[in-house]
């Protein structure tokens, strides 16, 4: 993931509710998977994505990156915002004249190894001594950090009085996935019906990871027997037993999914606990479930609209009233033309009445009625039946 990640709706709804935190008069650590910390194209384009927000609310902002010769975090900190009279204390430092109503923003990753390990203590007092302190004329932190890297809060908290915790948990949402991969080049070996199918399944798969949702826009033809093998070289992740209402932990993933939570190997998604999508590598019968969710969500509304122009067609060919009389006499039960007249019913009537009078439409009713029974049977179809179907049906266009 990179810079774009954060012109969708749910990732900047993350970047919008930390400035909020801020308007509130509050510290934040802002908490990412070990995974995602450890990326510093992430953080960087997070912290890029935080300054501009901040400087849209008209906030004196500045990123703290590591000091050469610097001995502690408080040092780091006072040679990044302080140009004279360096503080020698924390509370010097959230009160410096020179710091008054500025955002610091600092990512943990960006910093040497001995102040990532004093910035939790580091933040702990920061919070301790901005308790007496005016929010609008002290230093705010924002610190972008692993779980590993967060203060200790009281009662094991995940905020006190003047900090808060916010975790990329349960951020990106199907319609984020669906812009991200509509703003990826595509392969174009693919259109129409067929493209669109594939992105569907892109989506259904890849679900809350944006970066497998690349992966398989660029790699994959759209043949349902090739995903095993590209979810397997992507990261292999075995399917994790999770509770699938998120309940409770709406805000951050329950203790027992932190080790999983921060390999990017399960996250929040639409109110359920979601294992990475490709864990299904080692789950065929779940991929071939998904793969059919996919195909059923934009097949089956697109047989219905040339089902409906079949029928059109018939009538056309032979009249209402012969389909009428046909639809009456050669069905038990007998089927009535003022309700909806499905596809099977439809292939018959074309089968006994129009036969090889109309070939193309003989081989489109025979397509949509194997296509609809196949998905109405949780059965997907191949690449090349989804080609034969919409080649079969172009003349209804």
């Amino acid at each position: 993931m990179d810079e774009r990640v954060w012109r969708l709706p749910g990732p900047r709804g993350f970047v919008r509710e930390v400035v909020g935190e801020h308007r509130r008069g509050r510290h934040v650590a802002v908490v990412l998977p070990q995974a995602l910390a450890s990326e510093t194209v992430f953080t960087d384009s997070l912290a890029v994505a935080l300054l501009g927000e901040f400087a849209s609310q008209a906030a004196i902002t500045r990123r703290v990156h590591q000091a050469h010769g610097s001995r502690s975090v408080l040092e780091t900190f006072s040679q990044a915002l302080i140009f004279d009279n360096q503080p020698a204390t924390v509370p010097d430092l959230l009160n410096h004249p020179e710091v008054s109503d500025m955002v610091a923003v600092v990512v943990a990753a960006d910093l040497c190894e001995s102040d990532r390990q004093e910035l939790p203590q580091f933040l702990h007092r920061v919070e301790l001594e901005s308790h007496g302190a005016e929010s609008t004329r002290r230093l705010c932190v924002i610190a972008i950090l692993a779980r590993g890297q967060l203060p200790s809060f009281g009662g094991g908290a995940s905020s006190d009085m003047a900090m808060t915790s916010i975790w990329w948990w349960a951020r990106v949402a199907r319609w984020d996935v669906a812009a991200y991969v509509a703003d990826l080049p595509q392969r174009r070996d693919l259109a129409g019906i067929l493209e669109d199918v594939r992105t569907e399944t892109v989506i259904e798969i890849a679900r809350w990871d944006l970066d497998l949702a690349e992966h398989l826009t660029a790699l994959w033809s759209g043949e349902s027997r090739d995903l095993p093998a590209l979810l397997k070289e992507w990261r292999p992740v075995a399917a994790p037993a999770i509770s699938r209402r998120l309940g409770a932990y709406a805000l951050r993933p329950p203790d027992l999914l932190l080790e999983l939570w921060d390999q990017r190997a399960v996250e929040g998604w639409h109110h359920s606990q979601c294992a990475a999508g490709s864990s299904l590598a080692t789950e065929p019968d779940r991929l071939s479930r998904v793969v059919w969710a996919a195909q059923a969500r934009v097949l089956l509304p697109w047989i219905e609209e040339r089902r409906s122009e079949v029928h059109c067609k018939i009538i056309e060919m032979i009249g209402e009233p012969r389909l009428e009389s046909a639809l009456r006499d050669r069905f038990d039960p007998p089927i009535k033309t003022d309700a909806l007249v499905e596809i099977g019913a439809l292939d018959r009537v074309v089968s006994m009445v129009i036969g090889s009078r109309d070939i193309e439409l003989r081989d489109a009713t025979r397509r949509l009625r194997d296509a609809r029974n196949s998905l109405a049977h949780l059965q997907p179809l191949s690449l090349g039946e989804q080609a034969s179907l919409s080649a079969a049906c172009q003349f209804l266009l």
